[in-house]
């Protein structure tokens, strides 16, 4: 009889094996279930966090800036203590982000040779743009020097630093740190970064600014993506600003102009 127990069992402890196999399936098929809705989870929220960022600069840079229209005469000379408390707290902002490499804030790889790039494009560019304005706009060519040169060296020395600077750290840096991912391309990224940067020249409300801001954007934010480093967007800006302050052009980027 004892023999006969222990054979019995036996016969039911082999038969767990089979039963534990069904298990073992359905365990698995569970454990893949959860890992899926794991998944699903984390995707919905990298879409949530992505809606976010659309969301977010959607406003900060494509509805915000051009409603300072509204607010053009009250702006008026107001305009760079304006950007250089924006960039003051975009700075604040990502000091506090671990994952912003601060070098590209100062360091320039190759700077020799971002020069020349810089300067290959700028001398012919802007031999033709002086050759436009003393066509079309005689009254205004040359006639910040001529008129002030006191101020005009001034704004040629501050205006890098004060006003170029702030605004690469704001539009571009900040701009492309932060959002940069929710853009399928860099052609597309480059596209809607020049047209931030022309919706908050606003206040001037002239097609001349708005023309320049956009072509001026896209170059400065191929030449940060491409370097990889704010200083050549910052020098390049700072010249061409100087350049058409220096022709005439200038006038309607300046606050005098806002009417």
């Amino acid at each position: 009889m004892e023999s006969i127990r222990r054979a019995m069992v036996w016969s039911r402890r082999d038969l767990y094996p089979i039963r534990r196999g069904k298990n073992v399936f359905s365990l698995a098929s569970k454990s893949i279930l959860k890992k899926q809705r794991k998944m699903s989870k984390e995707e919905k929220k990298l879409r949530r966090k992505r809606f976010m960022l659309v969301f977010e600069c959607a406003v900060l840079f494509f509805l915000l800036p051009p409603s300072l229209y509204f607010w053009r005469e009250r702006l008026a000379f107001k305009i760079v203590p304006l950007v250089l408390g924006l960039a003051l707290l975009v700075y604040l902002f990502l000091r506090r982000d671990v994952n912003f490499d601060r070098r590209t804030m100062w360091f320039m790889h190759q700077p020799f040779f971002q020069l020349k790039n810089i300067l290959y494009l700028f001398f012919p560019a802007a031999l033709a743009i002086t050759l436009l304005v003393q066509q079309f706009l005689p009254e205004f060519f040359l006639g910040f020097p001529r008129s002030r040169p006191g101020v005009w060296l001034l704004v040629m020395s501050l205006y890098p630093l004060l006003a170029a600077y702030p605004q690469e750290f704001i539009f571009r840096a900040f701009f492309f740190h932060r959002y940069g991912r929710i853009f399928p391309g860099r052609k597309s990224a480059i596209f809607f970064n020049a047209l931030s940067f022309s919706l908050a020249h606003s206040v001037y409300f002239n097609w001349i600014a708005f023309s320049l801001t956009f072509l001026g954007g896209a170059l400065f934010a191929y030449r940060y993506l491409k370097t990889g480093s704010l200083v050549p967007a910052a020098f390049e800006h700072g010249l061409w600003g100087d350049f058409l302050f220096t022709i005439g052009i200038g006038w309607y980027l300046y606050s005098g102009s806002i009417r």
